[in-house]
């Protein structure tokens, strides 16, 4: 499969220092289809408040119009010990608005409690009519593929994944982790590098520091096999090196990356 048969997304992470109107410009100066984006406010984003700020989400929505980009996934919705259950059906709503998809990260270690959290969530994303993904992140909760499985299993058949190959390699798992999962429930792939050994600060690599595809050690082209057609394909490989660019010659270096991985498939 050549770069030409898929449209790409531009995650918000991988321009995590900009907010959410200079993304959308810079993806779509890029050629991606699509971009994912933090819709609240959180310390390493200076987007605004797009739920909140009437002005600021008018602006957003104008910017997808008028850029013809879709949405992929909406962050943060961190299931914590007490989430802010009425920010996160705000929230979803506004993910429904935005045409997005609810991206799920549990960070309870209750487990009955965080089972109850990703129940109320998927109840509120039905509710708003927003699609929901569960992502396994190694230092969450829900840790592995497996995990995240389980979860989206008990919740229904409209819960999907959202699959990230850092989280991959840095859980101890492999490719054969992806390929055991049913492909229907993989919505959302999150593409990045990085070397086999994991540094000291694992934390500050996921923020911060990942290497763009095809230019680590994860070998991800043996990836692209197991990738379903149906599911959006985005880069997010937030870099430090990268970071020194201005945003569209940032957005055009990932999208490079995109096409060079995919066109050596």
């Amino acid at each position: 499969m050549t770069f030409a048969a898929r449209e790409f997304c531009l995650d918000h992470l991988s321009l995590v220092d900009l907010d959410a109107l200079t993304v959308i410009d810079a993806a779509a100066h890029a050629g991606f289809a699509a971009v994912s984006l933090f819709v609240t406010p959180i310390p390493i984003s200076p987007t605004p408040d797009l739920v909140a700020d009437k002005v600021a989400r008018r602006e957003v929505l104008a910017a997808l119009r008028d850029t013809g980009l879709r949405v992929g996934i909406v962050e943060p919705f961190m299931l914590d010990q007490d989430p802010n259950w009425q920010l996160l059906e705000h929230s979803a709503e506004l993910t429904a608005e935005l045409g997005g998809t609810v991206n799920i990260l549990g960070l309870d270690e209750d487990h009955a409690r965080l089972r109850e959290s990703l129940e109320r969530t998927v109840d509120i994303c039905r509710r708003a009519q927003a699609a929901a993904v569960i992502e396994a992140y190694p230092l969450s909760t829900i840790r592995s593929p497996a995990q995240a499985l389980g979860f989206a299993q008990a919740l229904g058949p409209d819960v999907g994944l959202c699959i990230d190959t850092l989280h991959i390699i840095r859980s101890g798992g492999s490719w054969d982790d992806v390929a055991a999962l049913p492909p229907g429930r993989i919505r959302h792939v999150q593409l990045n590098d990085g070397p086999l050994e994991a540094p000291h600060d694992r934390v500050n690599e996921a923020v911060f520091d990942r290497q763009l595809p095809g230019e680590g050690a994860f070998g991800l082209k043996a990836l692209l096999a197991l990738l379903p057609g149906h599911a959006t394909i985005a880069v997010e490989a937030p870099s430090r090196a990268l970071a020194k660019g201005e945003p569209h010659e940032r957005a055009a270096r990932l999208m490079q990356s995109m096409r060079d991985l995919y066109a050596a498939h």
